[in-house]
């Protein structure tokens, strides 16, 4: 990462200072054959990162001769398109409560295999995790991201920019917070916390509010500090669609 102009890589995307606000869409399939069918109806969009969620996979996921089979043919149809492989547990919003080493395990099959730009690390992983995957990224050429999701709260704006410094003493490349907004309030100190942030920390950062209330951040996050934001193909009331926000952040 260039520190002095916070640009950051996920694959030969840069992101950052100077660039566009990236917009990242999610593959959410449930079996290995429907990730590839979504990620076909995805090279026809304005998709500029692909978050591949392997929580949806369930207990798919422990067959890692076809998790990494298909993580070759998802690279095949996405091109140069980046992706981040995603392990989201139940208590941040996910899908599965992964087993054993089962978390650690999916994301070193598919580093070994040299295939994924990203991950994303929980920043509530004990931190013997965290130190583990932090040097598989950082031996590689893959990018950690490391996340807090709470779609139940939002914190203020202090114990917001406190969480975000705790995380950056993690080393992670990118940091990402996405919580719930319940009231305009709760927008306004995302907001403000991420412009607080964005000055005190060296990592590039993603932030949004999730829900009706929080779309303002999809749009105007570049401005506050935030990187990138996530948008969908599918008809979700929580999440402006990625033609309209490519259309609108072209603008901005």
């Amino acid at each position: 990462m260039n520190q002095a102009t916070k640009i950051i890589n996920i694959g030969n995307l840069e992101l950052g200072d100077n660039k566009p606000e990236r917009i990242i869409v999610p593959i959410t399939a449930k079996t290995y054959k429907d990730v590839l069918i979504q990620a076909n109806r995805l090279i026809t969009e304005p998709v500029d990162i692909v978050e591949w969620r392997l929580d949806y996979l369930q207990s798919n996921l422990s067959d890692f001769d076809t998790l990494v089979g298909t993580a070759i043919d998802l690279k095949s149809i996405l091109g140069e398109t980046p992706i981040i492989a995603t392990n989201r547990t139940v208590k941040e919003g996910g899908d599965f409560d992964y087993p054993g080493n089962l978390y650690t395990d999916t994301y070193n099959q598919l580093i070994q295999a040299e295939i994924i730009d990203a991950i994303d690390v929980e920043f509530s992983r004990e931190d013997i995790e965290i130190a583990q995957l932090r040097s598989l990224t950082t031996n590689g050429d893959v990018t950690m991201i490391m996340s807090h999701h709470d779609f139940e709260k939002s914190p203020d704006k202090n114990e917001l920019i406190f969480l975000m410094s705790q995380m950056a003493k993690g080393n992670p490349d990118i940091i990402e917070v996405a919580i719930a907004a319940t009231n305009r309030e709760d927008v306004m100190n995302l907001m403000d916390a991420t412009l607080a942030a964005d000055h005190q920390i060296q990592q590039p950062l993603i932030t949004l509010s999730i829900g009706e209330l929080g779309k303002i951040t999809q749009l105007a996050g570049k401005t506050f500090g935030s990187i990138a934001t996530f948008g969908t193909i599918e008809n979700n009331p929580n999440q402006l669609s990625v033609n309209m926000l490519k259309d609108v952040l072209a603008n901005v």
